[in-house]
């Protein structure tokens, strides 16, 4: 081979050698560049994912949040109707039992007449008639209490309306009895039992009932 030849293969040769050299680093630097974006890219999901995850969070957070506070503005709510439900009923049982009361002192007057004491005589009638009404304004009062307690609670308001009619009932005999002028004061010691026996029942059913509405306030 002549010098010419020989030149022109190591032209050649080094040629390709390069090209080969360029080709590799080619290769090498778009499998890197690959490499980088594919790393960016799972950055990019893994930072979308932790902000997804942290978005999910503070929902849920608020979420929470916001059925806690619900949950304790309707159990507030309850417990107000209940307590304006006790008041209510309290209020009208004690309006009751001051008409009995009254008709009773009426009574013991008129007794106090029929013996000569006295010499004005008593309208009972009117009296016993305004008692009937505020029992019969009792019951509304008691149908609006059972809707907002529990079945023990019902028991014991049931217990209470049964003495407070079993006055009511004992004080308008003693008024029938007056006006007939027969066994008056056989009657009269009835109602007073009674009267005593529905006041001892209003101040338990009152402590019991106050128990009630504590035991509930602390409810969550």
């Amino acid at each position: 081979m002549d010098q010419g030849a020989a030149a022109v293969w190591a032209a050649g040769i080094g040629v390709g050698g390069v090209v080969i050299t360029a080709g590799m680093g080619w290769y090498a630097a778009r499998k890197a560049a690959a490499a980088q974006i594919e790393a960016a890219h799972r950055a990019a999901a893994a930072q979308i994912e932790a902000a997804h995850r942290a978005a999910g969070a503070q929902v849920d957070a608020a979420l929470a949040g916001v059925q806690a506070q619900f949950s304790a503005q309707r159990h507030e709510a309850m417990w107000q109707v209940r307590r304006e439900a006790y008041t209510a009923f309290l209020g009208q049982v004690e309006a009751v039992r001051v008409a009995i009361v009254d008709l009773a002192h009426l009574c013991g007057w008129a007794i106090d007449t029929m013996d000569g004491a006295v010499n004005t005589p008593l309208d009972l009638i009117a009296p016993r008639e305004q008692l009937e009404q505020a029992y019969r304004d009792l019951w509304l009062r008691d149908a609006a209490l059972r809707l907002s307690v529990s079945g023990e609670e019902a028991e014991g308001v049931e217990q209470l309306r049964a003495l407070v009619a079993a006055a009511v009932e004992d004080v308008s005999v003693l008024v029938d009895a007056i006006c007939s002028g027969h066994q008056f004061r056989i009657a009269r010691r009835r109602s007073q039992t009674s009267m005593g026996e529905l006041n001892e029942a209003i101040v338990e059913w009152t402590r019991n009932a106050r128990e009630h509405l504590g035991s509930a306030s602390q409810e969550p």
